[in-house]
């Protein structure tokens, strides 16, 4: 469920992020408006119940370097695609990460190369194709091809890299820097680049996409502390059966018969790994 409602607050945000690069917004104002209210929210809601403001000693520099450097370069390569690409395009594109995840835990051995587990991928894999390729208006130029698949690479490397270094720390802190990190070197990126564009009649939209943000980081750094980065990668491909859908209603992208049936097929994907990771909880039960 926590990946579930991550991929839905993903989608959301690409839906917006979209919509703003349409009305000609670059990437460090929006994105740097993004995650400073996404880190806002969630340093608001850690005070509200008591807890920590701060990583865990040693992960300090670690929470914000993820955010820093690691989203920041994510974020803006995914955006740069938005300018240049349909959301369905940008979507099937970066849904190329998981794949890299999933055969970059078994090449490290994290992960045994378990039939189960590439099954599950391959049929993520093809359901997201189908989800985002049927559709009439997925176009992208060569360009925004490459950021997005530069996008899928990053964010690859991302949760494996986070799921490693941050074991000790709660994942809404987590969360909360690691957006306060991309937020500020973002904002720091368009004033000394001199890209700073006043919101305008955006601002709402442009809010909207901090708080989305701020959900979507909660629940990807729970469902990753819970499901580890291949099955976490898997369930949140679900993001692009929401981004589809959510397309469809507000930048008339038409769904098709072919997308209701990539949608199926992921959806059994995340069963298929719901089922196997409760089965290897239970195998550890004493």
């Amino acid at each position: 469920m926590l990946g579930a409602a991550g991929a839905l607050a993903y989608a959301i945000t690409v839906v917006i992020g979209r919509d703003l690069a349409q009305e000609g917004f670059g990437a460090p104002t929006v994105l740097g408006i993004r995650f400073s209210v996404a880190g806002l929210i969630v340093l608001a809601v850690l005070a509200l119940l008591r807890r920590s403001l701060l990583p865990a000693p040693g992960e300090r520099v670690a929470a914000f370097l993820l955010g820093a450097v690691g989203y920041m370069v994510e974020s803006t390569f995914f955006y740069m695609g938005l300018e240049r690409g349909s959301a369905g395009a940008v979507a099937l594109l970066f849904y190329a990460y998981p794949a890299m995840v999933g055969l970059t835990e078994i090449a490290t051995g994290r992960r045994p190369p378990s039939r189960l587990l590439l099954g599950a991928l391959a049929l993520s894999a093809a359901g997201t194709v189908l989800v985002v390729a049927a559709g009439e208006d997925v176009t992208i130029t060569a360009a925004g091809a490459a950021f997005s698949l530069l996008a899928a690479a990053c964010f690859a490397v991302y949760l494996m890299v986070s799921h490693t270094v941050m074991r000790r720390t709660d994942s809404l802190t987590t969360a909360g820097w690691v957006a306060a990190g991309a937020g500020l070197s973002l904002l720091a990126r368009a004033v000394f680049t001199g890209d700073v564009q006043a919101p305008g009649d955006d601002l709402l939209p442009m809010l909207a996409n901090g708080g989305a943000t701020a959900v979507a980081f909660t629940c990807m750094f729970a469902a990753l502390r819970r499901l580890g980065p291949g099955p976490t990668a898997i369930v949140l491909t679900l993001e692009a059966v929401f981004a589809v859908v959510l397309a469809g209603i507000f930048l008339d992208e038409a769904l098709r018969s072919l997308q209701l049936v990539g949608g199926v097929a992921i959806l059994a994907a995340t069963a298929i790994v719901a089922l196997r990771r409760r089965a290897d909880v239970e195998l550890e039960v004493p």
